[in-house]
């Protein structure tokens, strides 16, 4: 029964009928769309895009580096993916600990432009299969009582997006969503944390099952079953959207360590703190978070899967973006002193309101003085949003220098029309 009421939403929900549900979706798509363009910029992610480019070569989906390639459908969901992922600064979802929408909008994107949707109809795949990533997770976590990355669970809702677009019968929905279950990567997301790699949460891989699952159920592939089939997560399709819970992130590292930064920052901001005179810096916090341990990052991975280098940077360098993974960043003697300084301890209260808030305290102590923050909720929450101007600007720094300058405006005009697909994609066709 729970499997069917996935499929029905499959088949039939759309972004228009409540409009704050569309304009989540439209946000989460243009962050995506960002977080892929910047995401080409990283080390590591042409070592996927060169693979995609020998292997999956086509002319069905569009690369959103800025070259204009296309590949395959599945080469493209694969690349974009990864591209998605590469600086951990996309969208994410408290309650299943993942990123939905870097799961979700690349194999949507892919999909649309390889069968000539509408920027309407791209905009539905990606709201059903937000939908289904999530509450797949949600039911997988339950049921195995393992916490697994995005990948694992995402996969289905990339099938899902698949199946949208291609106008699947309900019976071929069935053994997409099943397949793209079945075959998903295990991904177990505390190793990636501690042993930081480009396989991070699995993302690009859950996509790219997805797609592929999807493309064998229309064969007439069959599956055994969803797990939605042992679980009531489905009930509230339709009545409750997840895509209006998701968070925003303004920096390009772990979500857990973002309350820090943020606290670091306002403490900076209320007091004239000299970062040279920083004694310690105590980061009070929930369990998983203190996991984050490495303080002197030797790849763009580790600075991101570390919780006292993007603090350390933040204090000496104001800010944390893309430029703080690079080498010359990492290597910063007065970066690396001050992490190793950092200090950590489980503050049982926060603990104990992990995963629903992400929530942190900070002492700074100086050669004089101890400076406490207050605890501090990581900004871009629905209960601590980032603004429309800060968003704005975000994805205007992650699009350039790839895009020319005005790209934004030409995507967030194209995502309010019904043009095809590809008008959406015309500043990284040109």
């Amino acid at each position: 029964m729970s499997t069917a009421q996935a499929v029905r939403f499959v088949q039939s929900a759309t972004v228009s009928d409540t409009p704050s549900v569309e304009r989540h979706v439209k946000a989460r798509v243009l962050d995506t769309l960002a977080a892929i363009t910047a995401g080409y910029r990283q080390d590591g992610v042409d070592i996927v895009r060169d693979y995609a480019r020998s292997r999956l070569g086509g002319d069905e989906a569009t690369l959103l580096d800025g070259s204009g390639t296309t590949l395959t459908t599945e080469g493209a969901t694969l690349a974009n993916g990864i591209a998605a992922n590469a600086l951990d600064i996309d969208d994410g979802h408290r309650e299943v600990k993942g990123h939905p929408a870097a799961v979700v909008v690349p194999p949507a994107l892919a999909v649309a432009d390889a069968v000539e949707a509408s920027i309407p109809e791209f905009l539905d795949a990606v709201f059903v299969g937000y939908e289904l990533a999530v509450r797949a997770g949600l039911a997988i976590h339950a049921l195995d009582d393992v916490y697994t990355g995005t990948g694992s669970w995402g996969a289905v809702g990339a099938a899902a997006a698949t199946a949208r677009l291609c106008e699947f019968s309900a019976q071929q929905t069935i053994h997409a969503l099943s397949v793209a279950e079945y075959h998903a990567p295990r991904t177990p997301i505390m190793r990636g944390v501690e042993k930081p790699g480009m396989t991070k949460d699995g993302i690009g891989w859950g996509a790219y099952a997805g797609v592929v699952g999807a493309q064998l159920a229309q064969d007439g592939f069959t599956g055994a079953g969803t797990v939605f089939d042992d679980s009531d997560v489905t009930e509230t399709l339709g009545a409750q959207f997840h895509v209006t819970d998701g968070y925003f992130k303004p920096y390009p590292c772990c979500r857990w360590a973002q309350p820090g930064i943020d606290a670091v920052s306002t403490l900076m901001s209320q007091h004239d703190i000299d970062s040279s005179n920083i004694e310690s810096v105590r980061i009070s916090t929930f369990e998983e978070a203190t996991h984050l341990r490495t303080r002197n990052p030797s790849t763009p991975e580790e600075a991101q899967y570390s919780y006292p280098y993007p603090v350390a940077a933040t204090l000496v360098r104001g800010r944390f973006t893309q430029a703080e993974h690079a080498e010359e960043a990492r290597t910063d003697t007065e970066i690396r002193a001050l992490a190793d300084r950092v200090e950590f301890t489980v503050d049982e209260t926060l603990d104990a309101r992990f995963p629903s808030e992400c929530l942190a305290r900070v002492d700074i102590k100086t050669d004089d003085k101890t400076y406490q923050s207050d605890v501090t909720r990581a900004s871009g929450s629905r209960d601590s949003a980032l603004s429309s101007a800060e968003l704005r600007e975000k994805t205007r720094q992650l699009v350039s220098p790839t895009l020319p300058p005005g790209a934004i405006k030409t995507i967030d005009k194209a995502l309010d029309t019904d043009q095809p697909t590809s008008a959406l994609l015309e500043p990284w066709s040109m």
